[in-house]
């Protein structure tokens, strides 16, 4: 083998190893310059009340605001002084949905809340108290105060992600905990739903858009746990000189040694 052929092989050895370890970083690499996500089939759902979901309901009207404040379980927090007993500002208890599903609601009494959306929810307890001849004007907002997911594993900021609005999707998610780390696993992102007595797994492939969108984890459901998994990289850094043979400096110089035994060997052979 000569000179010639020893550089070359070693550094296409390089350009290898380095072309590889990039391919598996970028997201979304089936998206070309003309790609239209329409095309891809989306999951847009709207989360869905669970048991165990703690809500704010507002009731009001303007016809009879009085009438209405009862349903908004008024609750006022008070401090013993020296002088006397303070009442600080007033604020509502929260509805809890129970293990069978239902809310008790004043006057009412047990109203379906899981399955439901916000708006649906909203939508259910103002039709009742209008039949019920309870409030005829009734305006009502839910709003969830325990909703999130949790994100952990390698991504920049793990932890608890609230969520604020009707939908949150896993880029989202991801993009709230500051993305995945260099390090994290971009093909291979667990996330784990626990659906009726059951915990499930999906897998989903950031480098591919349509795994991403077309995944029924595309939308998180609360309690949802995004786990990004180490790379190979990362797993090796568990053991001595594992990650050695990934780096191109070690194939540089053993392409360096070999060069300088090939013009050793050249010299001899030339004497």
């Amino acid at each position: 083998m000569t000179l010639r052929s020893l550089f070359i092989l070693g550094f296409s050895m390089i350009l290898f190893g380095a072309c590889k370890s990039y391919q598996k970083v970028p997201y979304f690499q089936d998206l070309h310059a003309n790609s239209e996500l329409a095309e891809l089939t989306i999951n847009n759902e709207y989360l869905h009340l669970q048991a165990g979901d703690k809500l704010n309901i507002a009731v009001s009207s303007s016809l009879t605001p009085e009438q209405a404040a009862q349903y908004n379980l008024p609750i006022q927090a008070a401090r013993i002084g020296a002088t006397g007993v303070y009442y600080g500002a007033q604020s509502s208890m929260p509805y809890y949905i129970d293990s069978k599903g239902n809310i008790d609601f004043p006057g009412v009494g047990k109203i379906r809340a899981a399955g439901y959306t916000r708006e649906e929810l909203a939508d259910q307890i103002k039709k009742t108290l209008i039949n019920n001849k309870l409030l005829n004007d009734a305006v009502v907002t839910v709003e969830v105060m325990n909703m999130f997911v949790n994100v952990i594993g390698e991504v920049n900021r793990p932890g608890r992600v609230t969520i604020d609005k009707d939908q949150i999707t896993i880029l989202e998610a991801l993009s709230q905990c500051g993305d995945l780390t260099i390090l994290g696993e971009r093909q291979n992102v667990l996330v784990l739903r626990r659906e009726g007595n059951t915990q499930k797994a999906y897998r989903v492939d950031l480098s591919n858009a349509q795994s991403v969108y077309s995944s029924p984890v595309y939308q998180l459901k609360q309690n949802d746990v995004v786990y990004v998994q180490p790379n190979i990289t990362k797993q090796r850094q568990s053991t001595p000189w594992s990650n050695s043979w990934q780096n191109p400096s070690i194939y540089l110089s053993m392409t360096s040694v070999m060069v300088s035994v090939a013009v050793l060997i050249s010299n001899l052979l030339k004497k």
